[in-house]
């Protein structure tokens, strides 16, 4: 039985959650920081949608050599994170614009932010288990 048989696509899921959601919080972080720009629209980050996008591969969770086969899909591992697209907050009706066409809303960011965050601690809290769960087994059941 590999590692595969042990975790299943369990531990890479959480691991591109957690790398998402990195990615997320910097995202949020440059919209708040760009809230004074004119004209400045914000961005945000799918993380479930890519997260879906994992899941429905029947290639998710092995460790074989990826290959990027066409132009645009994302690269293997943690380099792939970083191609993941952004989207603008624009025509979904949420967003207002301001007078300067900046459409940044600090309590919304604050709160996007907030929650990343509770996803990321949950994620994180999640692979701790998968490791102690695995290292229990490794010592026989004893504590």
């Amino acid at each position: 039985m590999g590692i595969n048989g042990i975790f299943n696509k369990t531990i890479s899921l959480l691991e591109r959650s957690l790398d998402l959601r990195a990615m997320k919080h910097k995202t949020i972080a440059s919209n708040v920081a760009n809230i004074d720009t004119p004209n400045y629209k914000a961005f945000d980050m799918m993380v479930e949608d890519e997260l879906q996008k994992m899941n429905r591969t029947p290639e998710a969770g092995t460790h074989s050599r990826a290959t990027a086969t066409q132009e645009g899909h994302l690269e293997p591992r943690r380099r792939g994170v970083a191609r993941v697209s952004r989207r603008l907050h624009t025509g979904d009706g949420l967003r207002i614009m301001r007078r300067d066409g900046n459409t940044v809303d600090l309590d919304r960011e604050m709160a996007t932010m907030a929650e990343n965050s509770l996803m990321y601690t949950l994620s994180a809290q999640m692979v701790a288990k998968k490791f102690q769960s695995l290292r229990n087994v490794i010592q026989g059941g004893n504590k």
